[in-house]
């Protein structure tokens, strides 16, 4: 299983290798076993990291939430307040 730190760590360079611009990256994961709702491992229930980072929205930081599979840091999908985002 990694670590909460190597998850953002993971969602950092997700970030920058993909030119997405964002304002922070908050140091808090969300670490729980759940049933995933979306993407190629949908139906499974495995354990998974939350990162959340943040963009400059009109009138606040807006999130988006970057969700991993705890036990070898694959990126699962995205979440926005829009849907589920797919990330390649």
């Amino acid at each position: 299983m990694i670590s909460p730190e190597k998850a953002i760590e993971i969602v950092k360079d997700y970030l920058d290798r993909n030119k997405i611009d964002y304002i922070r990256i908050s140091e808090k994961v969300n670490t729980e076993k759940t049933r995933i709702p979306y993407g190629t491992m949908k139906g499974k229930e495995i354990a998974i990291h939350t990162v959340a980072y943040y963009y400059e929205g009109y009138y606040e930081d807006t999130p988006i939430f970057i969700t991993l599979n705890a036990e070898d840091g694959a990126l699962l999908f995205g979440a926005s307040s829009s849907g589920f985002l797919d990330l390649t």
